[in-house]
């Protein structure tokens, strides 16, 4: 997780509120309760809706400043000319939902929303607790072990297959590259379930 200059807890957790939401999407598919149809449609819906606020945001200065008055304190530095971390998962979630096999798709949609969320919020514990800046440790183990649990839970692996799906999910998150963490986490997720046979 980056350091703790301009941070501020309440609107990390409201940012990851919002992004543990998204949960409803492995969970009511892993569960049974919708299929892939419905998954697709519903992400494909919010994603529509969430490119539709970033292009009214850069063109009209009344989007933008109600965007700010409602989301603002929630963004990081480079979202506020940049997309933001909701339109990258919804992408990714997208993206791997559509083209994944049932049970890696399963693996990589949990791992996006939790993974992630639990990088977050526990290296950014960390990280304000001690001189540490950029990712952390903390946060990188966080990651492996929430990505693990979807898989083991809802896509039926084996323990060491989802233990090896949450390692590529955490390292997928840790470096700092343009491409967005929360998409790297899901898709590598996603790939990795796939290539171990949780499919």
């Amino acid at each position: 997780m980056t350091g703790t200059a301009g941070f501020s807890w309440r609107g990390e957790l409201a940012r990851k509120g919002i992004h543990l939401g998204s949960a409803v999407f492995p969970l009511a598919w892993g569960l049974g309760l919708v299929g892939r149809r419905e998954i697709v449609a519903a992400l494909a819906v919010g994603l529509c809706i969430a490119i539709a606020l970033e292009a009214g945001r850069r063109r009209s200065a009344a989007v933008a400043a109600w965007f700010a008055r409602w989301f603002g304190f929630m963004l990081r530095g480079h979202e506020a000319t940049r997309l933001t971390g909701a339109t990258w998962i919804l992408g990714a979630m997208l993206l791997v939902a559509a083209t994944f096999p049932e049970r890696a798709a399963l693996a990589a949609l949990w791992a996006g929303v939790f993974g992630d969320a639990a990088a977050a919020i526990v290296g950014r514990a960390v990280a304000s607790r001690s001189a540490a800046r950029g990712k952390t440790w903390a946060g990188s183990i966080a990651c492996a072990l929430a990505s693990a649990v979807g898989p083991l839970w809802l896509a039926a692996a084996l323990p060491w297959q989802a233990l090896l799906v949450g390692l590529a999910a955490a390292a997928a998150e840790r470096p700092a590259l343009a491409l967005d963490d929360n998409a790297r986490v899901a898709i590598a997720a996603g790939l990795a379930a796939w290539g171990l046979g949780v499919a």
